[in-house]
Formats: structure tokens, C-alpha cells, sequence
């Protein structure tokens, strides 16, 4: 039986979101394409990863997206520890690391459930979430969820922050390898 993840909404955050005032740069088809990839598997959620490198003070460029093997639910989506291992197959010899992890929910909210928490590959990394499975339009980052790992606890940043955080540079063309 699979864990539905509208059965582990969370707390509260226990400390305020502290900006961090480090950028993610991506190319505007990095967000095309992740859109693409979220709706490809219809009303159900799904996911992808967003790799690049991390330069120095913490910022980061995406320069591929990685559709890893997956399972996905009406309500939730998996990834299979042996299909994290053909992602570092591509990862590794490019010096890439995972910048961002992305997904879809079902609805409109945005907010990580307790099972996102845990699901989140790396907390270095940022978290995106992506309403009404992946069918986005409109000005970034209305509808999508950016969360940041502070203070032991997946925060939420409000959309001023996400704006700043998540910085969209049409000079970056990210590569796509889709492995499902």
C-alpha cells in the first residue's frame, strides 16, 4: 500500500525563512521543458531533477534536466534507489550535482508535505513544486512552490523571495536526458 502524501501535511515552521541571498540561474526553457516533462505523465505527479554545479558562496547553475525512472501516483510520485544511480551515471562525469529537485501536485498548494520532506534527495539543493500536475502558465513564480532547507525545516519561500532566488537567464540552455 502506498502512502498517500495529503495524509502527512506538516507543521509549522519553527523559525522564520532566512533569506540566504544565493541565486539559482536557469535557462526560461529549463522551466519549459520541466513543464513539459510534469504533464507527460497526466493527472498524476511526477518529477525531475535540476543539475549543474555550485560556485562559490553557494550559487548555482542548472545546466541539465534528469527525468529519473519513476512511479507516479495521483497523489504522489517515486524514485527507485537504482534509478538514482543511472542519474549519477550522467551526473559524475560532468562534475554536475543536484541543484534543485522538482515535482508536481495535484491541486494548487504548493506547500511540501511531510513525505516531500523526506523524499527531497538532498538538502543542499532547493525544492520546487509545481501545481495542478505540471499545467503552469504564467509569470514565474506564481503557482510553483521554491523551498529551501533552513534551520532543519523545508521552508516555503514567499514569492518575492522565490523571484530572487530562482533567477531565469535565457543564455543558459540546459541539456535533457529522460530516462523513464
Amino acid at each position: 500500500m502506498s502512502k498517500d502524501e495529503g495524509m502527512f501535511w506538516r507543521p509549522s515552521p519553527p523559525t522564520p525563512y532566512r533569506p540566504t541571498h544565493r541565486t539559482m540561474k536557469a535557462s526560461g526553457l529549463t522551466l519549459t521543458t520541466t513543464t513539459q516533462v510534469l504533464r507527460s505523465v497526466g493527472k498524476m505527479e511526477a518529477g525531475c531533477l535540476w543539475l549543474g554545479r555550485f560556485l562559490v558562496g553557494g550559487d548555482a547553475t542548472v545546466e541539465a534536466i534528469v527525468v529519473p525512472k519513476q512511479t507516479n501516483r495521483p497523489r504522489n510520485y517515486s524514485v527507485a534507489a537504482g534509478a538514482m544511480q543511472e542519474v549519477a551515471v550522467i551526473a559524475r562525469p560532468r562534475k554536475w550535482t543536484l541543484v534543485a529537485a522538482v515535482h508536481s501536485h495535484p491541486g494548487i498548494s504548493v506547500e511540501h508535505s511531510e513525505y516531500d520532506d523526506e523524499m527531497v534527495p538532498s538538502r543542499s539543493a532547493l525544492s520546487l513544486v509545481f501545481s495542478n500536475y505540471g499545467n503552469w502558465q504564467g509569470n514565474w513564480p506564481a503557482g510553483i512552490g521554491v523551498h529551501e532547507f533552513i534551520d532543519n525545516y523545508w521552508h516555503l519561500l514567499p514569492a518575492e523571495d522565490s523571484a530572487k532566488r530562482v533567477l531565469f537567464i535565457d543564455a543558459l540552455r540546459p541539456q535533457l536526458f529522460d530516462l523513464r
